[in-house]
C-alpha cells in the first residue's frame, strides 16, 4: 500500500448559467493559463482542462504546477480559444 495521498489540484465547479469553471481546489479561484481564466466553458472542455492542469502538477503530490509555468499547450482545445 502506497503513503502517498492522491491530490488533485484543480477541480471544476458548475456555475448557475449553465457553464463550467475549472477552479484551484484549495482557493476555489478560477484556474488560469497565461492570462485566460479557465471560466465559461462547457462540461467537457472544463473537464479536459482540469486533467491537463492535474497532470501537469510536479513533484510532490501536494505541490501545484504554478499557473504561468504551464507552457506547450495547442492554442485551441476543443474549440476554446486560448489566445
Amino acid at each position: 500500500m502506497s503513503s502517498e495521498i492522491s491530490y488533485m489540484a484543480y477541480d471544476r465547479r458548475a456555475e448557475a448559467d449553465g457553464t463550467w469553471t475549472v477552479v484551484d481546489a484549495i482557493t476555489g479561484y478560477p484556474a488560469t493559463i497565461g492570462y485566460k481564466q479557465l471560466k465559461d466553458l462547457t462540461g467537457k472542455d472544463a473537464s479536459e482542462f482540469m486533467d491537463i492542469l492535474n497532470r501537469n502538477t510536479v513533484g510532490s503530490t501536494w505541490r501545484r504546477l504554478p499557473r504561468y509555468a504551464i507552457q506547450g499547450l495547442p492554442a485551441q482545445i476543443s474549440g476554446v480559444d486560448l489566445a
